[in-house]
């Protein structure tokens, strides 16, 4: 009897023995999940973070390059390409963040993002402190144009007025400018007159001034009469009896050509009007012009 209680219950422990190491088995496992969870935990929320942190720099990058192209303004279409590329950059980096997670390769990608960033903005510094060289060269540039006009103006200005003396002075003056109608008395007697039936010739006399800026050599004087309606008294309408002023021809009554010596020189001319015709009473107009078309003398006389 006691030998066969010993036997059945050999069984008994080795069934005890093998349950307690199955529960020291579940409870190590179940331990051991347990830490896994919460390293798995960890580890998740570490890669969001990372993900994140990511992510904010990526925002940054961009922020700032948009900034920078709206500062710049124009001048950041210079480097439209290089824009292209941080854009591809920073978008490429996003899809790699939700779609495909490599700690190593995402960090490589925004740290080449970081270098075309710095290398984005040195060209633009750059491109600005030239452009700003350029602006400045260019005012400068402008202001010395500007003051180079004026001076030319003001030579300009100071040339025509010595010009204008010059030519005032190159044209003869002439004085005692006396016209008057004559007859004749004895067949060669000149006698002045103030009536228009006897007036047989009008006398046109004048001095010329002394003048050592006009070249000396032949001269001519035209005089134009305008009777007392205002019609000019001439001996005919084409351009050998017309000369230019103003850009005009004119209709001379008479001219006289004279030697100049830079002297003082009396000058005498007559218009002797036709056989058949007389002169009407009123108020006669004389005028005498140079031969470069410088209206130099007026006067006037008057027939009864």
């Amino acid at each position: 009897m006691n030998t066969e209680r010993t036997s059945s219950t050999k069984p008994k422990g080795w069934l005890y023995a093998v349950i307690g190491a199955l529960v020291l088995v579940i409870v190590g496992l179940s331990c051991w999940l347990i830490s896994t969870k919460g390293d798995y935990n960890t580890l998740k929320e570490e890669k969001d973070q990372q993900k994140a942190e990511f992510q904010a720099e990526v925002d940054s990058l961009v922020r700032v390059h948009n900034e920078l192209k709206a500062n710049y303004g124009e001048l950041s279409n210079q480097l439209a390409e290089k824009d292209s590329v941080i854009m591809a950059n920073a978008e490429e980096i996003k899809q790699l963040l939700e779609t495909q997670w490599d700690y190593n390769r995402v960090k490589r990608r925004v740290a080449d993002l970081e270098s075309v960033t710095r290398h984005y903005i040195h060209q633009l510094d750059s491109l600005y402190t030239v452009n700003e060289q350029l602006v400045a060269e260019n005012e400068r540039i402008r202001e010395e144009v500007q003051e180079e006009r004026k001076q030319n103006r003001n030579l300009q200005r100071q040339k025509d007025e010595l010009t204008s003396k010059v030519n005032l002075a190159a044209v003869l003056r002439i004085s005692n400018l006396k016209a008057e109608a004559v007859r004749f008395k004895g067949g060669s007697q000149e006698t002045e007159t103030d009536k228009a039936r006897k007036a047989e010739r009008v006398r046109v006399t004048f001095t010329v001034a002394q003048n050592d800026i006009v070249d000396a050599g032949s001269k001519v004087f035209y005089i134009r009469i305008a009777d007392p309606s205002k019609n000019i008294i001439c001996k005919g309408m084409g351009d050998e009896y017309a000369f230019m002023y103003q850009g005009e021809l004119l209709q001379y009554t008479e001219k006289v050509q004279i030697s100049y010596e830079n002297r003082e020189k009396n000058v005498r001319a007559y218009y002797i009007k036709p056989e058949d015709s007389e002169m009407q009473p009123g108020y006669y107009f004389v005028d005498i012009y140079d031969n470069s078309g410088n209206l130099v003398g007026q006067t006037t006389f008057n027939l009864r």
